[in-house]
C-alpha cells in the first residue's frame, strides 16, 4: 500500500511538473508577452526534446523592430502523417490563441492526446505580430474582459496592439507582403510546406449566441473542390461541437450589423474573399486553412477554452481523414497544371455573395457597461435567416501565357514574387507569343491611404495595340529581354496572376507598386511613361501579328 501512495505521489509530482502558461501563473490577470512564451516553450523543449524551435530557412528572424520572430516545431510520430501550422496573435489585442496554442502543445507531449501526437506534424507560431504582443496596456480593447493585472493600476494587465510598430495590418499584408513578419510566413510555406494553416483570432462585431466563429478559405480564384472539402471539414467540426454544448458557425455578421429598436436583422453575411488575409492566401497554394474567431464578449478564460476546444476538434478531424486532406491538396495543384492542357484557363476577378444556407441564429440584445462589454442580454430571439457565407465569381478573364514586367521595376516586384515561390524567369525565355498591352478603360484611386498606400483600381483589356498616347516610350528587344518573364503555367501561377494582372483587387498595382508611372498628377512635366506589364499570349483581342514598336523587328 505504501508503495502505490509513492508511486502515486510521484505521478502527481510528474503531473505538476509541467510548465504553465501565464495565466494559468497568474490565474488569468495576465496574458504572455514574447520572452514567457518563449521561456515556457524552451521549458517543454527540455521537458521533450522532440518539440525543437523552428525557423524557415532564408527568411527574416525580427521584426523590423528587432523583435524576434518565434516558432516551433513538434514533428509526428509516424510517417503517416499531415503538416499543420498554427499561427497565433496575428491582432496582438486578441490573444486567446496564443495562450491556447501553448495549451495544445504541452497536451500534445504529455500524450493527452496520442493520435494527433502520431498524425500531426506540427510548426506553432504563437507571437505572429511579436511588435504589437509586448504592447500590453489596459486600454485596448476595453469592450472584451481582458486580464486586469495587478494592484490599482494594474500592473502586467491589458492586451496588446492590433498593429505591428510600422502601423501594418498583418492580416492585410499576405499578397504585397511589405512586412517580415509575411515574409517569414510565406517561407514558412515553401519550406515546411503544411497542407493546413490555422489563424486565431479574437471576433467582433455582432451580437449573437455562438461562442466561436470560425471560415475556411475564401480566396478568389482558388480551386473550387478544395474550396469545398475545406467547408465540409468545418461543417462536420461544427456539427460535433454542437453535441458537446460548443456553438460554432461560419464568421460573420447579421446584415445590417446595426439595427435600430424594433428593428431585425435580414441575413448573415460574411467577409472579404481577397487572398490579403492569412486565412484566405492558403487557398491559392492549394492548401486547407481555418480562421478561428472566439467570441469577444465571452471571458477570457472561457474564450482561451473555446480556441482550445475549436483547434483540437479541427485537429482530430484532420488527423482522421488525413490521406484525403492528402489527396484533395495534391488533387488541386494537379486541377490547375492540368487545366493549362486544355488551353489557357480563366480565373474571376470579382465576386458576389452566395446564399449558401439557412440557418437558425440567436438575435441578442445585450446589455453593456460603460466600456461596452456585455453584462446581461435584454432579450434572445431564434431566427431562421438566410446565410451568406461564400461567394461565387462574377467576372472572369481567361489568362495570358504569362507577363512581362518592365526592367525599371525589378528591385520593388521581384523580391515579393521569389517570397511567394512564384517562379521568374528573364524576358529573353518569353515564348514567341503576340505581346499585349493593357489599355485602361476606367480608374480609381482610393480618398484615404491604407496600409501607407492609397489604392488603385482599373478596368480594361489587354489588346494587341499599344496605347496610342503621343510620346509615349516604346518597348525595345532589348527592354524585353531585360524584363522580369512570369509565366502563369506554374504552381504558384494563380498568386502569380493576382499579383501581375492589372485588374487585380490585391495586386501589385492595387498596392501602388507602380505608382510612379501610373498615378502622375499636374506636378509630373515629363513625357508619359510606357505601362510597366505586358501580357504574353492570351485570347483578349491577341490577334494580329506583334507591334514593331513591341520589339517585332528588332532583330
Amino acid at each position: 500500500m505504501r508503495m502505490l501512495l509513492a508511486v502515486l505521489t510521484c505521478a502527481a509530482l510528474a503531473a505538476a511538473d509541467w510548465p504553465q502558461t501565464v495565466p494559468e501563473q497568474t490565474q488569468n490577470k495576465r496574458t504572455s508577452t514574447v520572452a514567457e512564451v518563449r521561456a515556457f516553450m524552451g521549458a517543454l523543449s527540455q521537458r521533450d526534446g522532440t518539440l525543437v524551435p523552428y525557423h524557415p530557412a532564408g527568411s527574416p528572424v525580427a521584426t523590423e523592430a528587432g523583435k524576434p520572430l518565434l516558432a516551433w516545431r513538434l514533428p509526428a510520430l509516424s510517417k503517416d502523417a499531415v503538416r499543420v501550422y498554427i499561427n497565433a496573435n496575428i491582432h496582438a489585442g486578441e490573444v486567446e490563441g496564443k495562450e491556447a496554442a501553448q495549451l495544445i502543445v504541452r497536451e500534445l507531449l504529455k500524450g493527452d492526446h496520442p493520435d494527433l501526437r502520431k498524425h500531426i506534424d506540427l510548426v506553432v507560431c504563437p507571437t505572429y505580430n511579436a511588435d504589437g504582443t509586448d504592447a500590453l496596456d489596459l486600454s485596448i480593447r476595453k469592450h472584451q474582459p481582458n486580464p486586469q493585472g495587478f494592484g490599482p493600476t494594474g500592473a502586467g494587465g491589458g492586451v496588446g496592439r492590433r498593429e505591428n510598430a510600422r502601423g501594418l495590418d498583418l492580416n492585410r499584408d499576405l499578397m504585397k507582403a511589405s512586412a517580415a513578419n509575411t515574409r517569414w510566413f510565406l517561407a514558412m510555406l515553401q519550406d515546411f510546406d503544411p497542407a493546413v494553416v490555422f489563424d486565431l483570432h479574437t471576433t467582433n462585431g455582432s451580437y449573437h449566441g455562438f461562442h466561436l466563429t470560425y471560415s475556411p478559405s475564401m480566396a478568389l480564384g482558388a480551386d473550387p473542390q478544395l474550396l469545398a472539402f475545406n467547408r465540409n471539414l468545418l461543417n462536420e467540426v461544427r456539427d460535433q461541437l454542437k453535441t458537446k454544448g460548443l456553438p460554432t458557425y461560419d464568421y460573420g455578421n447579421f446584415r445590417p450589423e446595426s439595427t435600430k429598436p424594433g428593428e431585425k436583422p435580414e441575413a448573415w453575411e460574411t467577409f472579404d474573399f481577397r487572398p490579403r488575409y492569412l486565412s484566405n492566401y492558403p487557398g491559392l497554394q492549394d492548401r486547407l486553412a481555418i480562421l478561428s474567431e472566439a467570441y469577444v464578449y465571452r471571458t477570457f478564460p472561457e474564450r482561451i477554452a473555446d480556441t482550445r476546444a475549436f483547434v483540437l476538434a479541427c485537429l482530430e478531424w484532420i488527423s482522421a481523414h488525413r490521406s484525403e486532406v492528402r489527396s484533395e491538396t495534391a488533387k488541386a495543384r494537379q486541377h490547375w497544371l492540368a487545366a493549362w492542357k486544355q488551353g489557357p484557363p480563366s480565373l474571376p476577378l470579382s465576386a458576389d455573395f452566395a446564399q449558401t444556407e439557412t440557418y437558425r441564429f440567436d438575435v441578442v440584445i445585450p446589455i453593456k457597461n460603460a466600456d461596452g462589454q456585455v453584462t446581461g442580454e435584454a432579450s434572445r430571439e431564434t431566427m431562421e435567416l438566410p446565410s451568406f457565407v461564400s461567394w461565387t465569381p462574377r467576372v472572369s478573364v481567361s489568362l495570358p501565357e504569362g507577363y512581362l514586367v518592365d526592367p525599371a521595376y525589378a528591385f520593388k516586384v521581384l523580391p515579393v514574387l521569389k517570397a511567394h515561390g512564384v517562379k521568374v524567369l528573364a524576358g529573353k525565355a518569353r515564348p514567341l507569343s503576340p505581346l499585349l498591352t493593357f489599355h485602361e478603360s476606367e480608374r480609381k484611386i482610393a480618398p484615404q491611404a491604407f496600409q501607407g498606400t492609397f489604392g488603385l483600381s482599373l478596368k480594361g483589356a489587354w489588346r494587341a495595340e499599344e496605347s496610342p498616347r503621343p510620346m509615349q516610350q516604346h518597348w525595345t528587344k532589348d527592354d524585353l529581354d531585360r524584363a522580369i518573364y512570369v509565366p502563369l503555367n506554374q504552381p504558384s501561377g494563380r498568386v502569380a496572376f493576382y499579383l501581375l494582372d492589372p485588374r487585380s483587387p490585391d495586386g501589385f498595382v492595387f498596392w501602388g507598386f507602380f505608382h510612379e508611372s501610373l498615378v502622375r498628377g499636374d506636378g509630373a512635366w515629363g513625357e508619359p511613361v510606357r505601362f510597366p506589364i505586358l501580357a504574353v499570349g492570351g485570347p483578349e483581342g491577341a490577334t494580329g501579328s506583334i507591334p514593331q514598336q513591341l520589339g517585332a523587328k528588332a532583330e
